[in-house]
């Protein structure tokens, strides 16, 4: 009985000494991407590869015997990271050109912005927003802020899968710090542009200089032909699903 245990104890010893020198080349991995891609998606690269590799983990420790749960683990926290870094990455987009959307606000003027940004997108045919009134439902929260501390009169947070590269959840949100107070002078038109702007990011879309909703300033144009491309563009693999858009 006690060589059994000596040779249980010697095999316990041997794996647990493997996992220290498997995650100590698994740091030193993460650490030479890190250092050696100064890139905007720095973060995203270092979430790929620390995904793929404890994928790996998760498979030997499987065939061992031993489940550890370290894939579903480690997809929380990259989830994490991509809601700070990488929700405007290239190319991120739903798996296909609708989802399902919920008006957050009790502001009269941003209910009705935000119904009308969504009606322009739907008009488009490039991409259905669906109106829930279950916010459990909902692909996309459309809310407000109050905020001076940020220097924006609307934003876009998601969560995303690094390795589809598809959005799981967005909220976007209109400022009322600014968009509501007039010295900083936004009509009802600027507003329900900035609504179509932070829409166009829920869709996938990122900043650019041109005449088109999705300009860096964020209120000067209304959905462009050059938005309704780009919105095909990025989902030319698919075909929308019609869908029927319930009002308020």
């Amino acid at each position: 009985m006690g060589l059994i245990f000596k040779i249980i104890g010697f095999f316990w010893r041997v794996i647990w000494r493997l996992l220290g020198l498997t995650l100590l080349v698994l740091l030193l991995f993460i650490a030479f991407i890190y250092f050696s891609n100064p890139t905007p998606n720095r973060e995203a690269s270092v979430s790929q590869a620390l995904q793929g590799l404890v994928a790996r983990l998760d498979q030997f420790f499987d065939s061992q015997g031993l489940h550890t749960d370290l894939t579903k683990n480690v997809q929380g926290l990259t989830d994490q990271l991509s809601d700070e870094h990488s929700k405007m990455e290239s190319g991120v987009r739903w798996e296909y050109p609708s989802a399902t959307i919920y008006i957050d606000t009790q502001n009269p003027t941003f209910q009705a912005a935000y119904q009308t940004a969504i009606e322009a997108w739907n008009q488009t045919g490039a991409f259905s927003f669906q109106i829930v009134h279950d916010k459990a439902t909902a692909n996309i929260i459309a809310g407000e802020m109050n905020d001076g501390s940020v220097t924006a009169a609307g934003e876009a947070e998601s969560q995303t899968n690094l390795l589809t590269k598809r959005f799981s959840h967005v909220v976007v949100r209109l400022n009322s710090y600014y968009l509501m107070d007039p010295q900083y002078g936004y009509s009802y038109e600027r507003i329900v542009n900035t609504a179509e702007h932070e829409l166009g990011h829920a869709i996938g879309l990122e900043h650019n200089e041109n005449e088109s909703v999705m300009q860096a300033a964020g209120s000067y144009y209304s959905i462009q032909e050059s938005d309704i491309q780009a919105v095909r563009s990025l989902y030319q693999d698919q075909v929308s699903k019609p869908e029927k858009v319930n009002q308020i």
